[in-house]
């Protein structure tokens, strides 16, 4: 066995992936709240929302969603998903690693369609009373720089739940230990003897 399965079969992988899932979960719900509420400003104020920020609403929707269910069913397997569900969340993860992808790629600062200088926040309108325009709307115009920093870390946590995630049937040591006594008695061990062992069995005395 390879120091890499040996490591996904431990009880320190297992816990290390019950850690991973609740950060997943915290990373995609506090994102999607950032984001939200920088929609929220936008459309408050300007209504200049774009397709771009659908798609990133809509992969942290669905990313937050996920985390939760996942983080549900690690905790509630205790004994081991079927390997149709195991082989099911594999694939989900390396999904969300280029959904996060691209929520970082389109809430870049320099030149995301989505990012921090982007729409209502790339235009400075002067002075609104006392307090000027960029400083009302500076608190909003940031959040998608958070959006961006957790959509790195949700990208390098999903892509170790993908690596090390336990995706081979256990063997319990009862099973194996009945297989390894059933091949030391060997051939004909329950009565099942074949005609070249009935022959020599006759040869040697042992059945009559």
């Amino acid at each position: 066995m390879s120091y890499l399965a040996k490591f996904r079969a431990s009880k320190t992988n297992r816990m290390l992936q019950k850690i991973a899932r609740i950060l997943q979960f915290i990373s995609a719900i506090v994102s999607l709240g950032f984001f939200s509420t920088r929609l929220k400003a936008i459309l408050t104020r300007s209504h200049d929302y774009n397709k771009s920020d659908g798609a990133v609403e809509g992969i942290l929707a669905a990313a937050s969603l996920y985390s939760l269910l996942a983080t549900l069913a690690q905790f509630a397997l205790r004994h081991g998903a079927p390997k149709v569900l195991r082989w099911l969340l594999v694939l989900m993860d390396v999904l969300f690693i280029g959904g996060f992808i691209a929520v970082a790629v389109l809430t870049r600062s320099n030149g995301g369609p989505s990012g921090e200088h982007k729409g209502a926040c790339a235009r400075q309108l002067g002075i609104n009373g006392l307090v000027p325009q960029r400083v009302r709307d500076q608190f909003h115009c940031r959040l998608p720089l958070g959006t961006f920093v957790l959509a790195i870390i949700s990208t390098l946590l999903h892509a170790f739940t993908a690596i090390f995630h336990e995706i081979h049937d256990k063997v319990s040591k009862h099973r194996a230990s009945d297989n390894e006594n059933l091949h030391d008695e060997g051939p004909g061990a329950h009565g099942h003897m074949t005609k070249a062992e009935k022959k020599q069995a006759k040869r040697n005395g042992l059945v009559h």
